[in-house]
């Protein structure tokens, strides 16, 4: 697996600050563009009686909320059922319904919903009818495992099991029986039926103290009974613990942790240029303080830090000035990094540099803003993909061209697959060694592409950087976490919303949730995968901690756990965060590194 990457503050942020108040607040009529099963799917029922349950839909417009007043037109695909009625309107929220009568045919019976024009039309329901009582003979998990919680809180997805025959059909009107096993919470109700779909549901309120809680459902004599549930009572609370108003001459940009020693950048020009290294040594107690600083000649901004795995390189992006790239530096002793060589790009530099290891060799995914000259191809935005195995001499191996409408904000790289971060193109998917579409890092295949909604970042979408949820709980690769960055005045404003991106099926990516600030943006991110809960650099609102597990979906402002300004409302501008021994650090441009403390 490669070295999991930070995501970057944008090198234009002197342009978007003089921007910052432009944006239209105009609310437009919503424009329907999607419609998707919203309820009623894969049924099973005694032939020729309406199913259980209404068949729903949902249509949504590109930034997934709900269009009310869209006409749904709907029929029978089989012979002999009956559908009512057969035209139904969208409501308040977008969803439409219809009652399905099945046939008195056995098996398999489809009725569809339709909206000329819309993604996703005709939505197909296959349902089972059945002419003997179906048996029951199996019961399993289908929602609600794995989730975290705040202690003595509900959960935010309910608890579902699906019973189903020995062909797999859902069975309706099952009694499940529902019960805490461990952890002193509450379960409502105790006994659910299922419903035409083979579908029972409860709502787990976790009891008073942290750490694992258990509850299961229980039908006597399936296999699989009881099903296990398991859940996680946390209680977030950031508070600062040491460092802070650290680095007053500039503005301080990314940070890498390893071991006891941390580096930060600096960004633009304050008192000073934005061309030094900051070395930090980390005590016993994990505090921070400045023991060394490194300059880097004809740059004005180090945007991006990291280091290796193993601790020995460090590697920075540079901008602005005249020799903008990648520079490398030994860190045999850790202390005083020693510069080994260095790639330029001229004067349009590298904005973040992402290392990852892929088969046996190291790489640096570099990505170089716009030149400043036009047309020419080595003036264009690029993904640069270094070898930098040999660090003395980074060896360019592919140079992926990158539309020119901005560039690559970032680019995070895990199991072979490199996530690019491009403005208003969006979110680019590359093979550069997994193996889904045979790329590898002189030859990167894109496997898809999503240009995400527009919340939170008037006049375009900005994609900014992503972080790719490996949950070890649940053991899905499902999630994709997204930050768009808008208009920002560094000490004072920004704006932008997290964007949540289902991967399971990585050629066709889909949005499907979205965390929005109120007078606030997000900018980058760092994963506690173990406890599932994304820590977010929020900018002017400082450091945002968000449960990230279960299932995401819709509007997830409920699932905020914990929010602290480091440096106070008038010296808070986060830049970004790092898990490290136990600690969360976070740099912030106004204020520089502070140690804080997650619960």
């Amino acid at each position: 697996m490669g070295t999991m990457n930070k995501q970057k503050a944008t090198w234009s942020l002197l342009v978007l600050a003089s921007t910052a108040c432009s944006g239209s607040t105009d609310v437009g009529t919503p424009v329907p563009t999607k419609v998707e099963a919203f309820g009623g799917t894969d049924q099973s029922g005694a032939v020729g009686t309406p199913l259980l349950d209404s068949l729903k839909v949902r249509v949504t417009d590109a930034d997934g909320n709900g269009v009310p007043g869209v006409g749904v037109t709907w029929s029978v695909l089989t012979d002999g059922g009956q559908i009512s009625p057969a035209t139904s309107t969208t409501n308040s929220t977008g969803a439409a319904a219809t009652q399905f009568t099945l046939s008195p045919s056995e098996g398999d019976q489809q009725a569809e919903a339709q909206v000329s024009g819309l993604a996703g039309s005709p939505v197909v329901f296959t349902a089972h009818g059945h002419i003997q009582p179906l048996v029951p003979e199996n019961i399993e998990a289908v929602a609600g495992d794995g989730q975290n919680g705040t202690v003595g809180a509900r959960l935010l997805d309910s608890l579902s099991v699906r019973v189903t025959d020995a062909f797999g059909h859902g069975v309706p009107a099952v009694s499940v029986s529902w019960s805490v096993v461990t952890g002193g919470g509450t379960i409502s109700p105790v006994s659910s039926t299922t419903n035409g779909s083979g579908v029972a549901s409860a709502e787990f309120t976790l009891g008073p103290l942290e750490g694992e809680q258990q509850a299961q459902a229980l039908v006597g004599g399936l296999t699989g009974s009881p099903v296990m549930f398991r859940a996680t009572a946390v209680e977030i609370a950031l508070s600062v613990v040491a460092g802070g108003n650290n680095v007053p001459e500039r503005y301080s940009s990314d940070l890498w942790v390893h071991g006891s020693y941390a580096y930060s950048g600096t960004w633009g020009y304050r008192n000073r240029p934005g061309n030094v290294l900051k070395v930090w040594s980390l005590d016993a107690s994990g505090a921070p303080s400045l023991v060394g600083s490194v300059t880097v000649p004809s740059i004005g901004t180090v945007s991006d830090v990291q280091v290796s795995d193993d601790g020995q390189l460090l590697v920075l992006s540079g901008e602005r000035g005249d020799d903008g790239g990648i520079y490398t530096f030994s860190l045999g002793d850790p202390a005083n990094p020693t510069p080994l060589g260095s790639t330029s790009v001229g004067e349009r530099g590298v904005h973040t540099v992402t290392l990852s290891t892929i088969n046996g060799r190291t790489y640096a995914f570099a990505a170089m803003n716009p030149g400043f000259s036009g047309d020419k191809t080595e003036d264009k935005p690029a993904l640069m993909i270094y070898d930098v195995t040999q660090p003395t001499a980074p060896a360019l191996v592919h140079r992926e061209p990158i539309e020119p409408h901005y560039g690559i904000h970032d680019t995070f790289v895990r199991d072979g697959l490199a996530f690019v971060f491009a403005w208003n193109e969006g979110l680019i998917i590359y093979d550069v060694g997994n193996g889904i579409s045979g790329g590898s890092p002189a030859q990167p295949v894109e496997v898809s592409r999503l240009l995400t909604a527009v919340n939170g970042v008037p006049g375009g979408r900005a994609v900014h950087n992503g972080w790719w949820f490996h949950n070890p709980v649940s053991g899905e690769n499902r999630y994709l976490f997204i930050g768009q960055e808008g208009p920002i005045i560094v000490g004072s404003s920004s704006r932008g919303d997290i964007h949540v991106v289902d991967v399971s099926d990585l050629h066709n990516p889909r949005e499907v949730a979205f965390f929005h600030m109120s007078g606030a943006g997000t900018h980058n991110f760092w994963m506690d995968e173990q406890r599932q809960i994304l820590y977010a650099a929020y900018y002017n609102a400082g450091v945002v901690a968000l449960d990230v597990s279960g299932t995401l979906s819709g509007d997830l402002s409920n699932r905020l756990l914990s929010q602290i300004k480091p440096g106070g409302s008038s010296k808070t501008f986060t830049w970004g965060v790092q898990l490290a021994n136990g600690w969360l650090y976070a740099i912030d441009m106004e204020s520089g590194l502070w140690q804080l403390k997650t619960e």
